[in-house]
């Protein structure tokens, strides 16, 4: 589909967009969710994203949401309705509005002069704020917006009831769900009148079964339940606080602990300690935040506890832009602390990576004994889409080498040992950090009989205490290294999407993925034959793969939201090869698959 294509309104629509702005704290996030939501029961696939500042209060604020028959991956072209719950977003984004299009506002709260005002749009004045008043509360005016939003695009106002039900079902009383209601009917009532029902008609179809509305948090959330998660820690730090916040709310049904630490050196230190308790642990955090964890991650390393970290890049450095997305964080959680020591860093790509990659990082952190890093980005962790409902039969705990109270019966305690006590000479001493062919040694944990629980941020030997011998510092170095080697290579995998046999080839690591898939149907839609790698792990690194399809390749691109082209040079480290051509950006801001197709098309 191409530009001109695009700036067409054919209806009934099949791939609309709808953007919500207003000042932080009046709702906008709410009104884009609901709607997201109404319109999935209408039988569209959702993507939805938001754009707003470091403020409490006050600024601008917008919610985009993409409502489509196939399954979408990010934004694409021009928004069809603009729901403006203030004057500034009338102005700021009459432009981003599609010929033909829509744009709805409160004509009694401001005024729009005709050299404010487009003429190849609708503009339909609505009295949000007199609706949400006679409801007794300026807050309604977000009901109301759906309201007329709904009526606008055909929908029925039944799901938009229904909606609002969920929404307060829980949380508010009977009195403020029907004055929600209220206003979303009088709202919807009130287009109506005007005669604009309808006038932006979407492809209203049957509700599609089996698909949940998340955004990347949520789905690292439910991922990390399912991986057997019992004890979070955690400073907040945005993006990653709601992670705390959903943890916290499902506390006590999946019986876990969740603490809301002083600091980020208290949270990853707690979870090492449970950790070597035996609970899978997990916190998150931002760029900033991790830059606090990372001497105890070290000891995370050497004392061999398998901890999880949620790292949600945010625009750095220091406090930089913290509302906005950036990718640039990829060589420092590779290299983050001091010394030589197997981690995990994973990098998801959307939000089913989210939950199945958190239940396979939760898994190898635990079997291989080492510190993981997911590494998300603001981006990920806000956007909302449309997912297969998870099957939790791929999503199964598995711990590795734990020692049950039975095994430990056939050791003698190791004081045995040290103190030439008359116990049986016959049963071995356990020892914590035993060498192995794979490097991973059999755990046991504070109180099982005969165990050793010892941990150590110094080098150690077997047993875990202090050595200094050199030969055993070499010996424990190679012991640890060696983990990696058992990471699965068909779990490590880049995902290959697009023509197999196509000599183009774009690259992409994390959240990059979805607009580079959105430029990849721009492109096959008009002939182009492309192919797209996306690489999801980062360490280990599936060298192999990744040399042989660019060796197959004649060019190749490699899309990236940071300055230096991180994961080019990791790439080129791994594997010789080096990419020419990059597009990079770092202004805080998603791709545009335009922007990718355009620059694919440059270059082909």
């Amino acid at each position: 589909m191409n530009k001109d294509e695009k700036s067409r309104i054919t209806t009934p629509l099949n791939d609309v967009t709808i953007k919500i702005g207003g000042e932080a704290g009046s709702g906008v996030a709410t009104i884009g969710l609901t709607l997201a939501r109404c319109l999935k029961d209408l039988g569209f696939y959702i993507f939805s994203e938001n754009d707003y500042p470091s403020l409490i209060r006050g600024g601008h604020n917008t919610q985009t949401v993409r409502a489509c028959t196939r399954r979408v991956h990010s934004l694409l072209g021009p928004v069809h309705l603009l729901l403006c719950l203030n004057k500034n977003s009338a102005i700021f984004h009459r432009d981003e509005v599609v010929e033909g299009g829509a744009i709805i506002y409160d004509g009694e709260s401001f005024e729009l002069n005709s050299e404010e005002k487009r003429d190849d749009v609708s503009y339909i004045s609505v009295p949000l704020s007199r609706i949400a008043k006679e409801q007794g509360d300026p807050v309604y005016e977000n009901s109301a917006a759906i309201g007329a939003g709904m009526c606008l695009l055909g929908g029925s106002i039944d799901i938009v009831e229904a909606q609002l039900n969920k929404m307060f079902e829980t949380k508010k009383s009977e009195e403020i769900a029907l004055k929600n209601i209220t206003a979303a009917k009088e709202g919807f009532q009130y287009v109506s009148n005007l005669g604009k029902s309808g006038s932006l008609q979407i492809e209203i179809r049957e509700k599609i079964r089996g698909q949940l509305l998340l955004n990347g948090n949520e789905a690292i959330c439910l991922g990390a339940l399912r991986g057997g998660c019992k004890f979070v820690a955690e400073y907040p730090m945005s993006p990653s606080s709601s992670i705390l916040h959903l943890m916290a709310k499902y506390e006590r049904e999946f019986g876990l602990v969740v603490k809301h630490t002083e600091d980020e050196i208290a949270a990853i230190n707690m979870i090492c300690g449970s950790a070597f308790a035996g609970a899978r642990a997990l916190t998150a955090t931002s760029g900033g935040g991790f830059s606090l964890m990372v001497e105890a991650l070290g000891m995370a390393g050497i004392s061999e506890q398998p901890i999880v970290i949620v790292e949600v890049q945010r625009c750095g450095p220091s406090t930089g832009l913290p509302t906005y997305t950036e990718q640039a964080d990829l060589q420092f959680v590779l290299h983050a602390s001091q010394g030589e020591f197997p981690r995990l860093v994973f990098c998801p790509g959307d939000v089913e990576e989210c939950f199945y990659g958190t239940v396979d990082v939760m898994n190898l952190a635990e079997k291989l004994q080492v510190p993981a890093i997911i590494l998300s980005d603001k981006y990920l962790a806000e956007q909302y889409a449309t997912v297969n409902r998870f099957d939790v039969n791929r999503a199964c705990v598995d711990r590795g080498k734990i020692m049950t109270d039975e095994q430990m019966k056939n050791f003698r305690h190791w004081m045995d040992e040290r103190f030439e006590s008359k116990s049986d000479a016959s049963y071995p001493v356990f020892k914590r950090h035993v060498f192995t062919e794979d490097g991973i040694s059999p755990r046991c944990f504070p109180g099982q009989e005969n165990g050793m629980h010892v941990a150590s941020s110094y080098e150690h030997d077997e047993t875990g205490f202090t050595s200094e011998d050199p030969q055993m510092r070499v010996a424990m170095i190679d012991k640890r290294a060696r983990k990696l080697a058992s990471v699965p290579q068909s779990l490590i995998r880049p995902k290959i999407y697009g023509d197999p046999n196509a000599e183009f080839l774009l690259i992409a690591w994390g959240s990059t993925k979805g607009p580079c898939l959105e430029a990849l149907k721009l492109l096959q839609d008009q002939g182009f034959k492309i192919k797209f790698m996306h690489i999801s792990w980062a360490c280990p690194f599936d060298s192999l793969s990744v040399l042989n399809e660019l060796q197959r390749s004649r060019k190749q691109l490699i899309c990236e939201g940071n300055s230096e082209a991180q994961m080019r040079s990791l790439i080129r480290e791994k594997t010789g090869f080096f990419i020419k051509n990059v597009f990079l950006k770092y202004d805080g801001r998603p791709f545009d698959p335009i922007a990718i197709a355009d620059e694919i098309k440059r270059l082909y």
